[in-house]
């Protein structure tokens, strides 16, 4: 055999090894969030119901009932990928991460702190995993195609994306919590307060979940709404290469300040892109190269090998 071939051979094989690891390692965090989920009641769980013996009845019934209610939706949502349930389990995990906190602080059983403060460390890192991520957007994926997760902008990421998940939780379990321990009047306030501006957050944290890179047959797509008007598809045979940034690039930047590694696709020749904008009337641009960040880069690169097109 031709020592050309004996090389494609190789990359070949090496190409749907990497794939089959990516798949793996997707596949094996998803369920160590699921066992983990799974086992709440028996990790988090004593260390909850210590914290809230001392609490009136009615407060502590109330919020026993909830956080089974909880915990039913947060599993159910891990064992169904869907950029949907990605919003769901985003939002559960550090919610779980702070129940645990505040268990830990409550609890005297120094056992069970420890216990209930890795379990919800546990759920609170797999849930906001890049791999859990990039496993949920794909599963609304359908044929020969395959699905990244694009990283939040650093603004979002570091300030907005905090900030609607404490109005999510705030605006969640104050109302019902202050109405359990009769206080009726600020208990309905909060609700009516409280439960429009939590699905007001919970529809801005879902619009980051669908929010992703798409490699199909015919090529590839960006589907990006806070950097284009529009999705963009760029045909197969007008990439010229897919690869990490170049330090002095003339490609237009749609990653959205967001950290990580910048993948920069160039084009055989201009590609047009409607950037998105807060004009009334955006203009498209005729772009050699483009920019954006998945969250995870080498996934993206492997799986572009594996389709054959130019990574480097």
């Amino acid at each position: 055999m031709p020592a050309r071939s004996v090389r494609a051979v190789a990359r070949g094989i090496l190409q749907r090894e990497n794939n089959a690891g990516t798949r793996r390692s997707e596949t094996a965090v998803a369920w160590i969030l699921r066992a983990a989920w799974l086992v709440l009641p028996l990790t988090l769980g004593p260390a909850l119901a210590d914290g809230l013996d001392a609490r009136a009845t009615g407060l502590r019934t109330t919020a026993s009932v909830g956080l089974w209610v909880l915990w039913s939706v947060g599993l159910l949502a891990t064992l169904i990928p869907h950029p949907a349930t990605l919003t769901a389990v985003r939002i559960g995990g550090p919610a779980t991460t702070a129940a645990a906190v505040w268990a830990a602080v409550t609890t005297d059983e120094p056992v069970g702190t420890v216990i209930a403060a890795t379990a919800g460390l546990v759920v609170g890192v797999a849930a906001l995993s890049a791999p859990v991520g990039d496993l949920f957007v794909d599963g609304a994926s359908y044929g020969d195609e395959r699905r990244f997760l694009l990283r939040g902008p650093g603004p979002v990421v570091l300030l907005l994306g905090p900030l609607a998940w404490v109005v999510i939780t705030l605006g969640t379990i104050t109302g019902p919590l202050l109405l359990a321990d009769s206080r009726w009047i600020p208990g309905a306030a909060a609700c009516v307060i409280g439960f429009p501006a939590a699905a007001l957050g919970a529809r801005a944290l879902n619009q980051l979940s669908r929010r992703w890179v798409v490699l199909v047959p015919a090529g590839f797509v960006l589907h990006d709404h806070l950097a284009l008007s529009e999705p963009t598809l760029l045909p197969r045979s007008g990439i010229s290469s897919v690869g990490p940034a170049r330090q002095d690039t003339d490609a237009l930047d749609l990653s959205q300040a967001a950290h990580g590694m910048a993948i920069e696709v160039r084009c055989t020749e201009p590609h047009e892109m409607l950037p998105a904008t807060r004009n009334t009337v955006a203009e498209v641009q005729s772009v050699p190269a483009f920019l954006f960040t998945p969250a995870r880069p080498d996934a993206l690169l492997a799986e572009a090998a594996r389709r054959r097109l130019t990574v480097g």
